[in-house]
């Protein structure tokens, strides 16, 4: 049964589930990015916001993005995106440049991004997965 925090309102699967209730601007973050990293987020969000309802939240590094549980994280950097995803899999073809077991079930994928073209229709449907088996 789903849980609600009393003091931030987030919705999570676990009772009482372990959580910072502190939110951030986006902004900051991309401070010491090169111009057009900015761009690249909002493109591929553009692009996750039509898979269902979800729930983003900035923090001090990044922005997660939560259908039950947390499918996806980007991290701005100063040349590039970093995304992280889960899988029931490990995922070993470009450009998946590292996999690690994120719980006992689930891999954790990471992906740079530095161009529109690398967001392509693989990638879409690797995080389009993700969303799916976090719900």
């Amino acid at each position: 049964m789903p849980w609600t925090c009393p003091e931030c309102k987030r919705v999570f699967s676990r009772n009482k589930q372990a959580h910072s209730c502190e939110s951030y601007d986006l902004d900051p973050l991309f401070a010491k990015s090169k111009q057009g990293i900015r761009d690249l987020y909002e493109l591929l969000v553009s692009k996750i916001d039509e898979f269902g309802t979800m729930d983003s939240r900035v923090s001090a590094y990044g922005v997660t993005f939560r259908n039950l549980t947390t499918f996806m994280s980007i991290f701005p950097e100063r040349d590039h995106l970093t995304i992280t995803f889960v899988r029931d899999e490990e995922l070993n073809e470009f450009p998946v440049y590292q996999s690690y077991h994120h719980t006992k079930k689930r891999w954790s994928n990471l992906i740079k991004v530095e161009s529109s073209d690398e967001i392509d229709e693989q990638l879409i449907k690797w995080l389009k997965e993700a969303y799916e088996i976090t719900g």
